[in-house]
């Protein structure tokens, strides 16, 4: 664990310095990051950790300023918690809770054969 702490400091350090530096080696050095620790997780995580990586970038895709992109993804971590803890206080609605909308009836499209 330790170990970890450490490492983390170490890419911590490493990527602060490289934005300074060079910023487009920098979002290089920070997907590969990313798409390593990814690919990390148990195999039927895997699609949903892409999944949530996708819509967080395009969250921040807007927003170029790195203090306003630490901002929004304070914003995204706020709502998904508050979003947790009202499955935690309220089981049931998150279990019940129907999907907007009404059942839908298939109607089978048949092909008529015509000549031309």
């Amino acid at each position: 664990m330790d170990d970890e702490r450490k490492s983390a400091g170490e890419i911590f350090e490493r990527l602060a310095g490289l934005y300074q530096q060079d910023p487009e080696e920098f979002e290089r050095v920070s997907k590969a990051l990313i798409r390593e620790a990814l690919d990390k997780l148990p195999q039927e995580q895997r699609a949903r950790g892409y999944g949530l990586q996708m819509r967080i970038e395009h969250r921040l895709r807007p927003f170029k300023d790195p203090v306003a992109r630490m901002n929004e993804m304070i914003v995204i971590f706020w709502e998904n918690f508050y979003k947790f803890q009202q499955i935690l206080n309220h089981p049931g609605r998150a279990v019940n809770r129907k999907k907007a909308g009404s059942s839908a009836k298939i109607i089978p499209i048949t092909r008529k054969n015509t000549l031309h």
